[in-house]
C-alpha cells in the first residue's frame, strides 16, 4: 500500500527537478567526451599565448627602469607600465622574453618580498646571487620592500601621524 500513497506537490516537484539535473549531468559528460575525442579538451593556457608586442614593450621598459640596489614586485612593474592589476602578465612577459644582458629581470620579485622560483632551484640561486651582489639582503628568505622596494611605497596618513621619532 505504500506505493499507492499520493505524493505531496512539493515532493513531486523535487522528483522532477532531480530527473532534470541527472539528464543535464549526462549531457555534460557526453559533451566532455566529444571534446576529448576531438583533441581540444582545454583552451590554450595564457602563458603559451603570445603577448601583444606593445604591452610587452611597456613592461620591459618598466623593468629596465628599476634602479640598481632596488627590487620591484610584479604588480608594481605593471603599475609603472600603466597596466594596473596585470601582475600575471608581467610574469608571462618575463618568462617569454629571451635572455638579455640589459634586462634586470632578477630585480622583479613577488609581493611577499620573496623570489618566485622554487627554493633550491638553479634559477632561485641565480636570482638571489644577483640581488645579493647588488647589496640587497635577505632576511628569512625575504627582501624588505619598505627599504629596498621601488618605486618607494607611500606612507599612509596613520604612519605619518603616529610614527615614533
Amino acid at each position: 500500500m505504500a506505493n499507492s500513497r499520493k505524493q505531496s506537490p512539493r515532493r513531486q516537484a523535487k522528483r522532477q527537478s532531480d530527473s532534470r539535473t541527472t539528464k543535464k549531468a549526462r549531457s555534460t559528460t557526453a559533451s566532455k567526451k566529444q571534446r576529448k575525442s576531438r583533441g581540444g579538451g582545454r583552451a590554450e593556457s595564457p602563458q603559451s599565448q603570445p603577448v601583444d608586442a606593445s604591452l610587452a614593450a611597456r613592461i620591459l621598459a618598466a623593468v629596465r627602469r628599476i634602479p640598481r640596489g632596488k627590487v620591484c614586485t610584479y604588480g608594481n612593474v605593471a603599475d609603472v607600465a600603466g597596466l594596473p592589476r596585470r601582475a600575471r602578465l608581467v610574469g608571462t612577459v618575463l618568462r617569454q622574453t629571451p635572455a638579455s644582458r640589459d634586462l634586470p629581470w632578477f630585480r622583479v620579485i613577488n609581493a611577499g618580498g620573496r623570489i618566485s622560483f622554487p627554493v633550491g632551484s638553479d634559477a632561485y640561486a641565480r636570482q638571489r646571487r644577483k640581488l645579493e651582489a647588488e647589496g640587497i639582503p635577505f632576511l628569512g628568505g625575504r627582501v624588505d620592500l619598505k627599504k629596498y622596494g621601488w618605486p618607494a611605497l607611500e606612507e599612509t596618513l596613520d604612519e605619518l601621524l603616529w610614527k615614533l621619532p
